[in-house]
């Protein structure tokens, strides 16, 4: 299964983002995080630079493997920054 902008890493899918500035990289990872914790499936957020991220994420529960859980969360990451 592929998901626009996603990349299989590692046993992981992964996401780069870059941002205006970092006020809006923050506000997006508040948004990302309030969606995973309501979805109860945490992601790793990399936060290298004042307005760039990378999301991964695999679930844990399965052995550190991407389910159909991570596409679907990936999916509602990508609603929530327009693709």
């Amino acid at each position: 299964m592929e998901i626009e902008g996603w990349l299989v890493v590692n046993g992981m899918l992964v996401r780069e983002f870059e941002f205006e500035d970092q006020t809006e990289a923050a506000e997006f990872i508040l948004l990302v995080a309030k969606m995973s914790d309501a979805m109860g499936h945490n992601c790793e957020v990399l936060h290298h630079s004042w307005n760039k991220l990378r999301l991964s994420i695999c679930t844990h529960d399965a052995g550190n493997t991407i389910t159909e859980k991570d596409y679907f969360w990936a999916e509602e990451v990508n609603r929530i920054v327009g693709k």
